[in-house]
């Protein structure tokens, strides 16, 4: 099948660790289908073909509210696009708003996958009333865990929402654990206040304040980085925290694999893809307790009781003591094949072939 992917989260220069799920999707559904990529930016700038690192076919246009103009121009080029298509595919909510206007045009083909982890959070008060009304134009709609299905479910015309995980990417290949000592934590998010990267250092401290020497390696960037360095600082282990920022997926996966320990304090998540990446590599990880976290269990990781440094450091060590002499490829086995490309793929060919009923 034709398959045109429009979103606005996708890997750019400014940002090259940027949505790395949605590429993998975008893979994944590549493997037996004619896949073209469209990015959606705000940045008014000419339309732009190019092939991208993935491999994909990438259309860049620009959709900006603030310029009539250059929407005009942006949602004309995705009209074209959008014309011999089989399946017109939006991934994540800002999409939906956007081609919102050629609803009577893709219709009966647009089909969505949402990721946004506003709608779990805080039964999705966060979510602005035109999202959640935009839910309702795709046809058909797919999540990638069981508790975003649920938190959505009210707002589609979709009756059978799809839950379709995330794809685990090739870099991330088994390797067997590094040397204990010290501990080496990683963690692999933005450096946002929802992934709440301030406690993450906190708990650093709770460990070497027990007498565990550790250290912390993040893997992003973002708005709190100075935040987190004056915390380090003041708790005494600046010199146990590094933040490497933005990089290429690969890059990510090196870090992964220098570590022994996958940690990540966030508050609320729709799939938390680093972790199951983090346990492809063969690491265990630690993280709190959330809906969508039901691939977690005693094979390949913790899920803290609390969160706070003292829940979450008690459960590193918990960690640490447990998966010390269980081989890389055990904890590996509980989410590949399960989550590995080619599966995911089959169930996206399942989810487009439902169109034609």
């Amino acid at each position: 099948m034709r398959v045109l992917i429009a979103t606005t989260w996708w890997p750019n220069e400014e940002q090259p660790g940027m949505a790395p799920f949605n590429v993998a999707h975008a893979k994944a559904i590549a493997r037996n289908n004619d896949v073209h990529v469209v990015r959606l930016q705000r940045v008014v700038a000419p339309r732009t073909d190019v092939t991208d690192p993935s491999g994909l076919p990438l259309t860049t246009v620009s959709v900006n509210p603030r310029d009539p103009f250059a929407t005009a121009r942006g949602l004309n080029d995705l009209r074209k696009l959008a014309r011999d298509a089989d399946v017109v595919h939006t991934m994540a909510y800002d999409a939906l708003t956007v081609l919102a206007p050629l609803a009577p045009l893709i219709g009966k083909r647009w089909v969505h996958t949402e990721h946004w982890s506003m709608f779990v959070k805080d039964g999705g008060a966060g979510v602005p009333f035109r999202v959640k009304k935009s839910l309702k134009l795709p046809r058909k709609v797919s999540t990638v865990s069981t508790a975003l299905r649920e938190a959505i479910e009210a707002y589609t015309r979709d009756d059978d929402i799809t839950v379709i995980p995330n794809v685990i990417g090739d870099y991330f290949e088994v390797a067997e654990q590094p040397a204990w000592e010290p501990l080496k934590l990683v963690a692999v998010g933005f450096l946002i206040e929802r992934k709440r990267p301030l406690l993450a250092v906190e708990t650093v401290a709770e460990l070497v304040r027990g007498g565990q020497d550790v250290t912390l390696t993040w893997v992003g960037d973002g708005p709190m980085r100075a935040q987190v360095l004056a915390r380090a600082e003041e708790l005494g282990v600046a010199d146990r925290v590094s933040l490497i920022g933005s990089v290429p997926a690969a890059e990510v996966a090196d870090h992964v694999r220098a570590a022994n320990v996958f940690f990540l304090p966030t508050e609320a998540e729709t799939f938390l893809v680093a972790a199951a990446e983090a346990i492809a590599v063969g690491r265990p990880v630690v993280l709190p307790q959330l809906p969508c976290l039901d691939y977690i269990g005693e094979d390949n990781g913790v899920m803290a009781p609390g969160a706070t440094p003292e829940a979450f450091a008690a459960a590193i060590l918990d960690v640490a003591k447990t998966f010390r002499d269980r081989s890389a490829q055990s904890v590996r086995a509980t989410v590949i094949p399960r989550f590995a490309e080619a599966s995911v793929g089959e169930q996206f060919d399942r989810f487009y072939a439902a169109l034609r009923k």
